[in-house]
């Protein structure tokens, strides 16, 4: 019986702190996928933060675990690293989600709907609009969204989104953070919401139909 193998060209961990460059170092990933070794690779953290360019010489795969050996060709500081890891994220952080999620009050979503785009204090305080991706839904509405009378879930369109959106670390993970004024014709919906019997918000895709 086969299983299937990805090729990645990313080796993304968290366990290898220092590194030299020109040292060998051993690395471990759970999963099937192999990784190029005939052409140098990136590793980056958990984060998708830059750290080096990389050259496999060893690896070896189960169904569940590949093992093996580079040797690092290249560290990314300063600029260099800004640059590389931007670029990361924005490619890879959404996760392949063509839509981030911005909650509101629905009296904010009245709003901004009138006016045809979405400012709140945050964009001038810091200069960004938080947004999610959809698995930190429940942690920030839970935080966040428990006591307000009325809430929606606005589903943003990356494509149609006008500002520039960064992906940042924050607690629990890479958040969306959008860099202007939300065009509002960037919705796509705008879900009614509201925490469950529980008192909890209990987000669920299959709940949020496009």
């Amino acid at each position: 019986m086969g299983f299937h193998v990805e090729i990645n060209s990313i080796l993304r961990t968290d366990e290898l702190k220092e590194l030299a460059r020109g040292q060998t170092y051993d690395f471990r990933k759970t999963g099937s996928r192999v990784y190029f070794d005939t052409l140098p690779i990136w590793l980056v953290r958990p984060d998708w933060t830059a750290v080096a360019e990389i050259q496999v010489v060893s690896q070896s795969r189960t169904p569940t675990e590949v093992t093996g050996k580079f040797v690092v060709t290249h560290l990314y500081a300063g600029h260099d690293q800004a640059v590389m890891t931007s670029v990361f994220r924005r490619l890879y952080a959404p996760n392949g989600d063509a839509y981030i999620y911005v909650l509101v009050s629905g009296e904010t979503y009245e709003t901004a709907l009138a006016s045809g785009s979405h400012a709140p204090a945050s964009l001038a305080t810091e200069q960004f609009i938080h947004a999610s991706p959809f698995d930190q839904l429940n942690r920030v509405a839970n935080k966040y969204y428990k006591q307000l009378a009325s809430v929606r879930l606005l589903v943003v369109a990356l494509a149609k989104l006008g500002p520039e959106v960064k992906w940042e670390p924050a607690t629990g993970g890479l958040y969306p953070h959008i860099y202007g004024a939300m065009n509002m014709d960037a919705v796509v919906k705008a879900f009614p919401v509201q925490p469950g019997a529980n008192g909890d918000f209990d987000f669920k895709r299959e709940d949020f139909p496009l």
